[in-house]
């Protein structure tokens, strides 16, 4: 029985140690599988950087840009913060679009790498489609006079030394509600280029001068006609009221009448007086 009970415990020694034996196999053998991985990692990350990110062959040497406007290609170039010798491959696409989107003057952006030396930026500029002539509350000249909208609001100065576009003009504005690289909120300038539209967009665009638009005080928008005409509109329900607008026109033509004002801002009974 004593014998037995010795070689029972001979045994479970001798299987400890085989277990941690293989235990210690085992580790060892994780620890070489990591410093191999961190080896192969490190190796390939050198193997990147010189066949990629060192290359010579991915050295930038031609930057192409096609603009739809006229902002320059010099320009662009510049305000994508690009230069000419840097690694095409360590470019970051997403910043260089970034910094032209943020430019007033562009609408949209596209860039492209062109393998193995060119960079591809694709601008579409914005497009004005009038002016606005902001007022000082003071009476004194503005540093900054004139600024252009396009249709979906955003404010832009004209560029230095440029020729202004012969847009329509919208008045009545002040300075302090005019900002450039911003998409507008005001009600005013958003009701003003709606009207600008739908009367060029009308039957009546030979009637009117489309020339200027006023944003009067009360909120209300003057437009003239091309007989020196003024008719006043409430800055909603624009579409509504050049319908009555058409009506009255209409009504007037066979009589030989021209219209002198035209008051649109009553919801009935809209007064009007001819020449």
């Amino acid at each position: 029985m004593q014998r037995t009970v010795l070689h029972v415990a001979v045994n479970q020694k001798v299987q400890t140690k085989k277990r941690n034996k293989q235990v210690w196999w085992a580790v060892l053998a994780l620890v070489l599988m990591a410093v191999i991985g961190v080896g192969v990692h490190v190796a390939s990350n050198s193997i990147i950087r010189n066949a990629i990110y060192r290359n010579d062959d991915f050295k930038l040497k031609t930057i192409e840009v096609d603009v739809q406007g006229g902002v320059t290609k010099a320009d662009i170039i510049r305000w994508s913060g690009v230069r000419i010798g840097q690694n095409l491959m360590t470019l970051n696409l997403a910043d260089i679009r970034l910094r032209l989107s943020n430019m007033p003057y562009i609408a949209s952006v596209r860039v492209e790498r062109d393998l193995p030396d060119t960079l591809r930026l694709i601008v579409v500029e914005r497009q004005p489609v009038a002016k606005i002539i902001p007022s000082s509350p003071n009476g004194n000249r503005l540093a900054q006079p004139i600024y252009y909208i396009d249709a979906q609001g955003y404010i832009m100065k004209p560029k230095a030394g440029e020729k202004l576009k012969p847009l329509p003009a919208i008045t009545g504005i002040s300075y302090e509600f005019v900002q450039e690289g911003v998409r507008t909120e005001r009600y005013e300038i958003i009701s003003a280029l709606n009207l600008l539209r739908f009367a060029d967009e009308s039957a009546l665009k030979g009637e009117l001068d489309l020339s200027r638009i006023e944003v009067e005080s009360k909120g209300y928008l003057l437009l003239k006609t091309r007989s020196n005409g003024f008719i006043r509109f409430r800055t909603n329900l624009l579409v509504q009221q050049m319908q009555r607008l058409q009506v009255i026109f209409e009504d007037a033509r066979p009589k030989g009448l021209l219209i002198r004002t035209v008051d649109l801002t009553p919801e009935r009974h809209v007064p009007v007086t001819y020449f």
